[in-house]
């Protein structure tokens, strides 16, 4: 019996239902994320960086909830050990945050420069999958697998890092500046993100271990 099929039995879940359940957490860790750390907050946070120019959305909890969302990407790859794995993860928010992000900041909010940015935004997540993707398949087989996913999730941090700051660069129609906006706290916040990421893909490795 192969790694992949050994994986499989220990969680006792086919490979799709594996990724549908992660799908369903990443949605979860970037709903809770946005309404919580980017709309709730208000002012309590303005300080901080909540611009409601940009439709309240400063992607903050990306620097703050990043262990949560390597782990939930690392981990699938591990237990199915199959190229795309990452990039399926992401499949349920790209396919919900097009409704949402087109209705929101759109129709709503008129914050977006054009349609092609509410694609951009969904197109983000599978990206960041992908980066995940080729980092474990390119990675030196030398590296054991502990240090394979530590790396991983450091570089699929870094790669959300550089998504969102083009995003929030590109896609509005009034850019976030100055010392509260994302790239404003990035002298606090990536460093904070590319830890957390590492964290995340060591306990992602950890628990695949015990599986």
């Amino acid at each position: 019996m192969n790694n992949v099929n050994q994986s499989q039995l220990a969680w006792r879940l086919r490979p799709w239902q594996t990724i549908l359940i992660f799908g369903i957490l990443i949605c979860v860790i970037y709903a809770i994320g946005s309404f919580t750390f980017d709309y709730f907050a208000g002012g309590a946070t303005a300080s901080f960086g909540v611009q409601p120019k940009v439709g309240g959305v400063g992607m903050f909890f990306v620097y703050i909830l990043s262990y949560f969302i390597a782990l939930v990407v690392v981990l699938p790859i591990l237990i199915i050990k199959r190229f795309g794995t990452g990039m399926a993860v992401y499949l349920p928010y790209a396919i919900i945050g097009l409704f949402v992000e087109y209705y929101m900041e759109w129709v709503v909010a008129h914050t977006l420069v054009s349609l092609w940015a509410v694609v951009g935004w969904c197109l983000i997540g599978p990206i960041i999958g992908l980066s995940a993707d080729l980092a474990y398949r390119f990675l030196p087989v030398e590296l054991s697998l502990r240090l394979r996913a530590i790396i991983t999730g450091i570089v699929m941090g870094i790669t959300n890092f550089l998504l969102i700051t083009i995003a929030l660069t590109f896609f509005y129609v009034e850019r976030q500046s100055g010392p509260g906006s994302f790239l404003g706290v990035a002298y606090y916040g990536l460093p904070l993100l590319i830890t957390n990421s590492g964290f995340g893909g060591y306990t992602a490795y950890a628990i695949s271990q015990r599986a």
